[in-house]
């Protein structure tokens, strides 16, 4: 019985890898509100700002693949405004505020994420090795990077007063060989908004960070 037991685990523990070494996934530690612990909030509420994105990037390519978000554009800038109001700022119309941040680009890095170290790198082999019996998929990580310009008063060459990049937020990726460059495949919704969010943070901690608004 025993036997019998052991044995319809073991299948199905098979079974369970063949999905993932043919479907692959994701999973996202990202915390936005880790990220804005990082920083002092108590003025930003003296800080009028709008948030626009015309022409915001939301997927990279090189010359085999393409990185395309799951967010469409109109999508990217409403999470930005939401994790903005998390933040504290008052948020108003274009035209309305004092301080404009345009967003250029916010998508996936292409798989080529620097930001993780060694140890979580092992962490994710160790934690991959365990759920498929020592069969380790095809393995990495995105950052989501988000590059944005602030003006002052309104979008224009006169008033702009510096661009910023972050890339707080990333995904670990566990997936078959044949699917890690689709990132549409491998990454879920759920997990790409909960690194957007952490990279707007990080966005807004370095306009902070460098004293913009002053």
């Amino acid at each position: 019985m025993l036997r019998f037991i052991f044995c319809r685990m073991l299948l199905a523990g098979l079974a369970f890898v063949a999905i993932l070494l043919q479907t692959g996934c994701s999973t996202s530690t990202a915390n936005v509100r880790d990220v804005m612990d990082e920083v002092d909030r108590s003025e930003l509420g003296f800080i009028s700002m709008a948030i626009v994105g015309d022409d915001v990037q939301v997927s990279s390519q090189d010359s085999e693949r393409l990185f395309e978000l799951h967010n469409n554009e109109a999508q990217v800038i409403a999470l930005a405004k939401n994790v903005a109001r998390v933040y504290g700022f008052d948020m108003q119309p274009a035209g309305q505020a004092e301080f404009v941040l345009d967003l250029l680009q916010v998508l996936p890095d292409g798989g080529a994420c620097l930001q993780m170290s060694e140890s979580v790198r092992d962490g994710v082999t160790y934690t991959a090795s365990v759920m498929t019996f020592g069969m380790v998929p095809a393995k990495g990580a995105h950052c989501l990077v988000a590059v944005a310009a602030l003006y002052r008063g309104r979008v224009a060459d006169e008033n702009l007063i510096a661009e910023f990049v972050a890339n707080d937020g990333w995904v670990r990726l566990y997936a078959g060989v044949g699917d890690l460059p689709d990132y549409r495949k491998t990454v879920t919704y759920r997990d790409e908004v909960r690194a957007m969010e952490a990279s707007f943070g990080g966005l807004f901690n370095e306009l902070i960070n460098e004293g913009a608004f002053k």
